[in-house]
């Protein structure tokens, strides 16, 4: 294991506690952690972390249409997801696979708390939502993070503001070292067909695996969320996601979930034209279409087909990024 250390990040509390965690590892300093994960770099970089301090580019909206709530933001504490999702925008995104940490949690909160009182000092008084996972599964590197014991506890602070963490992770027994039940913190699953697990999110947990931490949480009482995403334009998809609805209908008591969303493969066109370049094997990837102005994404006959399916199985759900056509 190779550790890069940014000077600036050497004395927070976070970096010691992983560094602790690899006491047989080289820690290399560095200046900046972009002079590193900022290049083409070929070896097993699985084996290589970057604890880093966060200095700008904290949050950023989100785009249109992408949450339910009208006021939502993405904010970032750690940058590439430990899993290899053959579909996942991140492994085109940055130019290594190098795990970044970012271990300056109290800016980031500050930051976070900044924005809150920026909306509300807009008059606006209804739910804001921040999305947590969008760089990473946070839930996935809890063992090295602690993320959630800090951020779950911070977001507790404030009335009508929900957090996000979307996984497709099953750790979690950190989560039930909190001392309370969080009110604003949901804990998103993604999901799909253990079939299209096995092929495109190798080495992720199995949906029985998924099914289980889900049926566990809410146990506990957590607020859970679904997330069947991305919904994928492959052979015989109506047979395959109907079975698959049917089986998770059986397994968990959606009354208890939060809120269900669903969404179709969908990426810029800039990064699908990358994602080409890098994956020309891919027998997915050439089934898209750029039928709209901003985003290349599943034919339009493969997402009414599908949302037609879900309205079928399931009472109530919101599609991301995309509009029904009934």
């Amino acid at each position: 294991m190779i550790i890069y250390v940014e000077k600036a990040a050497k004395n927070y509390e976070l970096t010691e506690h992983i560094l602790v965690k690899f006491p047989n590892s080289t820690i290399i300093e560095i200046d900046n952690y972009k002079n590193i994960f900022d290049k083409n770099i070929n070896y097993q970089t699985e084996k290589c972390l970057i604890l880093a301090k966060l200095n700008s580019n904290w949050i950023t909206e989100v785009p249109a249409n992408y949450s339910k709530y009208k006021k939502a933001f993405f904010f970032k504490t750690s940058l590439n997801c430990p899993f290899n999702c053959s579909y996942c925008y991140l492994n085109w995104a940055f130019k290594n696979n190098f795990q970044v940490i970012f271990v300056n949690y109290d800016d980031i909160m500050e930051s976070i708390e900044n924005k809150i009182k920026e909306v509300r000092n807009s008059w606006f008084k209804d739910t804001i939502m921040f999305y947590a996972s969008d760089y990473s599964d946070t839930l996935a590197i809890e063992n090295l993070t602690q993320f959630h014991l800090n951020f779950i506890s911070f977001f507790e602070k404030f009335p009508n503001i929900i957090m996000e963490s979307r996984t497709k992770s099953v750790n979690i027994d950190s989560l039930n070292k909190l001392w309370f039940v969080p009110k604003n913190t949901e804990i998103a699953f993604s999901l799909n067909p253990e079939e299209l697990i096995n092929k495109y999110e190798k080495l992720t947990p199995s949906l029985d695996s998924r099914i289980d931490a889900i049926n566990e949480l809410l146990s506990w009482g957590f607020r859970v969320w679904l997330r069947f995403l991305p919904l994928l334009p492959v052979n015989n998809y109506l047979a395959i996601y109907s079975t698959f609805l049917d089986y998770v209908i059986t397994k968990i008591d959606l009354s208890k979930v939060n809120s269900i969303e669903i969404w179709g493969l969908l990426y810029t066109k800039e990064d699908y034209m990358k994602i080409l370049k890098k994956d020309v094997w891919s027998d997915f990837l050439y089934r898209l279409d750029d039928e709209d102005w901003e985003f290349i994404r599943s034919p339009r006959e493969f997402r009414n087909n599908i949302y037609n399916l879900f309205f079928e199985k399931l009472n109530k759900f919101n599609i991301c990024l995309d509009n029904y056509e009934k």
